[in-house]
C-alpha cells in the first residue's frame, strides 16, 4: 500500500532552470484550437529539463518535499503539464490557473477543465507516470490518495473526483482533500478537510503554503502499512478544537478603479520619491482598506 500525496505546482520556478516558457506568448499568436499543441511542442523542446521537484520552489515546495514516508509517492498537479510525478523531467514554465496572471489559462480561449482534459490526451504519459487522475487512482485501488491543493487546481479536477467517487474507487476510507474554504462540489464534502487560518498558529508558517502543511501533520508520522482513515479525522478534529482564533482586520474591500484612483493620489504625494508596490499597499491597509497583493502589483503596473 502506497500514499499517494498529489498537490498543486507553483508559480515560483528555480532560476537556474534555462528558457522559461511562458504561455502569454502562444496565446498571442495561437487560435484556441491549436494552442495547446504548440504549448506541448514548446514543452517538449525545452532548453532545459530537471525533475519537478528541483524545479518548482517556494515554501509550499519545501514543505511538501519535507513529507518523507515509506511507499509515499509526490504527485503534482500542474497548469502547464497536466498531473505528473515529481521525479518526472519538466522544463521550466509559466502557467496558472489562477485568474489575473498575463499566463493563466482562461487567456487561451479554453476553460481551465477544457485545457486540463486537452492536455493530458495530447502529451506523452509515459514520460509523467501516469494517463491521468482516473487512471492513476483506479490502477493503485489498494492506495491512500491525500489531495492538498489550492481551490483554483481543485475545481479543474472536481468532474474526476466526482466520478471516481461514483465508482467508489474513492471511499472515506482511502481518500481525503485538504484546501481552503470554496464552493466545493456535494459530492465531495464527505472528503474535505477544511485548511482554516485558524491552523496557522499550530502549523507555522504562512496562508500559502498551509494546505500542505495541513496535510503533512495529518499524516504524521505512522508507517503506511498501519495507515488508519480515523486517525487522520481525529487528528483534525483535535487540531480544530485547539486552534487558537485568528484575529481578522475587517479592511474595507476596493474595486480596481478605487485601487488605481488611491494608487494615482499616492503618487501623486510621493513625487519625487520612489514608491515600491509594497509601501504602497502597506499604506493602503493601514487606512483599513483591502486588496489582494497580486492583484495590487497588476493594477500598479498596468498603470506605470
Amino acid at each position: 500500500m502506497k500514499i499517494h500525496l498529489i498537490t498543486n505546482c507553483t508559480n515560483l520556478k528555480k532560476s537556474n532552470i534555462k528558457g522559461k516558457i511562458q504561455l502569454k506568448n502562444l496565446i498571442e499568436n495561437n487560435s484556441a484550437q491549436t494552442i495547446v499543441n504548440s504549448w506541448c511542442e514548446k514543452l517538449e523542446k525545452a532548453e532545459q529539463k530537471a525533475p519537478a521537484n528541483e524545479v518548482y520552489a517556494g515554501d509550499h515546495w519545501k514543505v511538501a518535499k519535507s513529507i518523507i514516508k515509506p511507499n509515499l509517492e509526490l504527485w503534482v498537479l500542474s497548469a502547464g503539464y497536466g498531473l505528473i510525478h515529481s521525479s518526472s523531467q519538466i522544463g521550466s514554465y509559466d502557467a496558472t490557473f489562477s485568474s489575473g496572471s498575463e499566463n493563466s489559462i482562461n487567456k487561451s480561449g479554453l476553460t481551465n477543465s477544457e485545457w486540463w482534459n486537452t492536455l493530458h490526451q495530447r502529451r506523452n504519459s509515459d514520460v509523467f507516470k501516469c494517463e491521468s487522475l482516473h487512471s492513476l487512482v483506479s490502477i493503485n485501488t489498494d492506495d491512500i490518495f491525500f489531495i492538498a491543493a489550492s481551490p483554483d487546481y481543485l475545481k479543474v479536477i472536481q468532474d474526476e473526483l466526482k466520478q471516481l467517487v461514483l465508482e467508489k474507487k474513492l471511499t472515506n476510507e482511502n481518500f481525503f482533500i485538504v484546501s481552503s474554504k470554496h464552493k466545493i462540489s456535494e459530492q465531495l464534502i464527505p472528503y474535505y478537510l477544511e485548511s482554516k487560518a485558524d491552523f496557522c498558529s499550530t502549523l507555522k508558517g504562512g496562508r500559502v503554503s498551509l494546505n500542505i502543511r495541513l496535510a503533512k501533520y495529518l499524516l504524521g508520522e505512522s508507517e503506511v502499512n498501519v495507515f488508519e482513515s480515523k486517525n487522520v479525522i481525529d487528528k483534525y478534529n483535535d487540531l480544530e478544537a485547539n486552534a487558537i482564533k485568528l484575529l481578522v482586520n475587517n479592511r474595507q474591500k476596493l474595486s480596481d478603479e478605487e485601487v488605481i484612483s488611491f494608487i494615482k493620489n499616492e503618487l501623486d504625494i510621493h513625487q519625487g520619491t520612489k514608491a515600491s508596490a509594497s509601501m504602497l499597499l502597506k499604506n493602503l491597509r493601514n487606512k483599513n482598506l483591502a486588496c489582494e497583493q497580486k492583484r495590487f502589483s497588476r493594477l500598479l503596473k498596468d498603470l506605470l
